[in-house]
């Protein structure tokens, strides 16, 4: 028996069309000459997305809106308005049909959220463990294990942890690291993310090490103490100052000197300017703020010892807003 179209679901499918990752697209001889100019009509871009993921090839958002709407058509796009993909509003009562909205999403927004944790935890679970297995791209589970830690808390200890067994990737450790700080106890789900880091080469480390700021934790500056290398980019900072970095840390780590010293810098600079999502959603505050006199000369006598433009850089920074790091 012939398969459908991936896109638009009712003709055959009679064109396999390479993908960037995984599974390639099969497609009907209309569709497929709409994918390739960049023309699909929105309900077919959304069939394709929630198949494969909206950021493979053709599909990305450098050609499409999240709604399905193509901004760089090579063609006139065919009646889109007869075609639109559904809204969260029509799918947000059903699970499988909300997983194929979440999964076309840029952005795992709090909307989506608010609509996972509405639903019966048993159906959410459900949905995700049947599911899970069939996603061939790491992107699509990590939609999944997304809705996992905001909606199923400890009732998603079991999936999550099968959800280690398919851990292939170092680009999985993210949305992983999220959904086992939700559902896994702490202890087990710290040292899985942490063994998993240890695997890793330096470079690698670095580029997932940000997935230990689900779990909140003053072990996570213990795990930057013991695994902080150069270059000392502003991620050790942001990881640190959601991770309940506090004044007398600060002052450990800067006595200590290079490499350690730079982090703490950029963590103080991260809680008064914080500039990645969930560095924002978080808020981090200095914990046992210390009186403006005493934050002043710490910072200043580790100038005299380090006055490299980039310290001098983040000194000035930091006094301009000392009222945010300081008790008086």
């Amino acid at each position: 028996m012939v398969a459908s179209c991936e896109a638009c679901e009712s003709a055959a499918a009679v064109v396999e069309e390479a993908c960037d990752e995984g599974a390639p697209y099969h497609v009907c001889s209309a569709c497929h000459a709409r994918l390739m100019a960049l023309a699909l009509r929105p309900i077919e871009w959304f069939n394709l997305a929630k198949r494969h993921g909206w950021w493979q090839y053709l599909l990305h958002d450098d050609f499409y809106d999240e709604d399905g709407t193509a901004y760089q058509a090579e063609q006139d796009v065919e009646s889109p308005e007869q075609h639109l993909a559904p809204t969260m509003n029509e799918v947000c009562h059903d699970p499988n049909a909300l997983l194929d909205y979440t999964i076309t999403q840029w952005h795992f927004r709090p909307e989506v959220a608010t609509a996972w944790q509405a639903l019966d935890q048993t159906k959410v679970l459900h949905t995700l463990q049947q599911r899970y297995a069939m996603a061939g791209d790491f992107g699509i589970q990590g939609a999944m294990l997304d809705v996992a830690a905001c909606s199923l808390a400890e009732n998603g200890r079991d999936f999550v942890t099968a959800a280690w067994d398919d851990f292939r990737d170092p680009r999985q450790l993210g949305t992983l690291a999220n959904a086992t700080a939700a559902c896994i106890p702490y202890d087990e789900g710290f040292s899985r993310v942490t063994g998993a880091l240890a695997e890793l080469d330096d470079k690698a480390r670095r580029d997932t090490m940000y997935s230990l700021i689900y779990f909140h934790s003053h072990d996570v500056l213990d795990w930057i103490e013991s695994n902080v290398s150069s270059p000392v980019t502003e991620d050790w900072g942001r990881l640190a100052a959601g991770s309940h970095f506090s004044w007398k840390r600060a002052v450990v780590w800067l006595d200590a000197g290079r490499l350690i010293s730079l982090v703490a810098l950029d963590a103080l600079a991260a809680i008064v300017r914080p500039q990645s999502p969930l560095l924002r959603d978080y808020g981090p505050q200095l914990e046992d703020k210390p009186d403006s006199v005493s934050f002043r000369q710490t910072l200043e006598s580790y100038l005299e010892r380090d006055r490299v433009p980039r310290v001098r850089k983040t000194m000035e920074f930091l006094l301009k807003n000392l009222k945010t790091l300081t008790s008086h």
